[in-house]
């Protein structure tokens, strides 16, 4: 299967498993797909560009986002993910009232839409 895209719905998980690893302000680390990640283009471009110590390392950094925050934005991300292009009715993303605001400012900084 080479020449596949990390996008393809073809691609084996199990042979081709690619992960970042996203570490938070209170150094909580997340083992997140490439896939996955990759809905979020901000982390898309420090994984990529060798210019970036994350594109070397494929460790990122995220010194203002604490790991309940960073938690939140990695469900929105399987989210997005499983459900870009569906056929199917899309559920309300759930958040918490306590949270919204502080979630704001972070998807704001990872420019999430």
């Amino acid at each position: 299967m080479a020449g596949l895209s990390i996008d393809s719905p073809h691609l084996d998980p199990a042979e081709h498993f690619a992960y970042i690893r996203l570490i938070s302000a209170d150094g909580h680390q997340f083992y997140l797909d490439r896939r996955v990640a990759y809905e979020c283009d901000t982390f898309r471009k420090m994984a990529e560009q060798e210019g970036f110590k994350e594109g070397q390392t494929k460790d990122i950094n995220l010194p203002t986002i604490t790991g309940k925050l960073l938690e939140k934005v990695i469900e929105y991300l399987y989210y997005k993910y499983k459900y870009t292009d569906s056929k199917v009715a899309i559920p309300e993303f759930p958040i918490e009232d306590d949270i919204v605001l502080d979630l704001l400012l972070v998807a704001n900084y990872l420019n999430l839409y």
